[in-house]
């Protein structure tokens, strides 16, 4: 592996295999003396050493119970609510010195596909508020980044949702992408949709691959 890029984000729902993901190419990356410095949920995020965000805190785990619980009340506004927090993202991002930054995951944009989610039915119908077209709009060139928008299928979500169960992990948002596979499956499709639409991303479906066909995936995007 002789390089990556200079800012990497790698985006999924639940279960979607984010952070085998970062580990695989992390791995790999100091395997070979590739500095990485990894990032959780937002370009400005601080390094984040954690190989798993499965272990949650009581606090989180509140925050996710509530979220949903009062779902309906600011499901009209959330849209916007991920709109600010993307400018604000990207107006406080700072690159390593040097090295690639890896971002797993990113909370506004995930939170995004939720609420369309749950607004719409077909990304046909997809109607974005100018604020939340424009923040998008400015992702790729205010961070450079590279974006892998992981995919799964629902039988595969279904096999890693018994996993966390078995290990006693699942966390409220698990559960909830879990219930109702329709749902969950769009949500996925409108993520996958803002990926490629806004950031360029490159698709992968992570239902089975190795991990050596994993990091070749990966290491495409150089």
């Amino acid at each position: 592996m002789n390089s990556l890029p200079p800012t990497l984000l790698i985006v999924g729902t639940d279960l979607a295999g984010k952070d085998h993901c970062a580990n695989v190419l992390a791995d790999a990356a100091h395997k070979d003396g590739i500095r990485l410095e990894r990032r959780r949920g937002a370009f400005s995020a601080r390094p984040d050493r954690r190989r798993s965000s499965e272990h949650k805190s009581r606090l989180r785990l509140g925050m996710e119970r509530l979220f949903l619980a009062i779902l309906p009340l600011h499901l009209p506004v959330l849209p916007y609510v991920c709109a600010l927090l993307i400018w604000w993202d990207i107006r406080r991002f700072q690159p390593p010195a040097s090295g690639t930054v890896m971002v797993v995951s990113h909370t506004a944009l995930r939170l995004l596909a939720f609420a369309l989610g749950h607004r719409f039915e077909r990304v046909e119908d997809i109607r974005l508020p100018l604020l939340v077209d424009r923040s998008l709009r400015r992702i790729v060139p205010a961070t450079g980044a590279r974006t892998v928008v992981l995919d799964i299928d629902h039988a595969t979500r279904a096999a890693r949702l018994a996993g966390r169960r078995r290990r006693g992990t699942l966390d409220y948002f698990d559960r909830y992408m879990g219930i109702d596979p329709l749902r969950s499956e769009r949500i996925e499709r409108f993520l996958l949709w803002l990926g490629t639409t806004y950031l360029q991303a490159t698709l992968i479906e992570n239902n089975d691959l190795g991990d050596s066909e994993l990091l070749a995936r990966l290491l495409s995007l150089r």
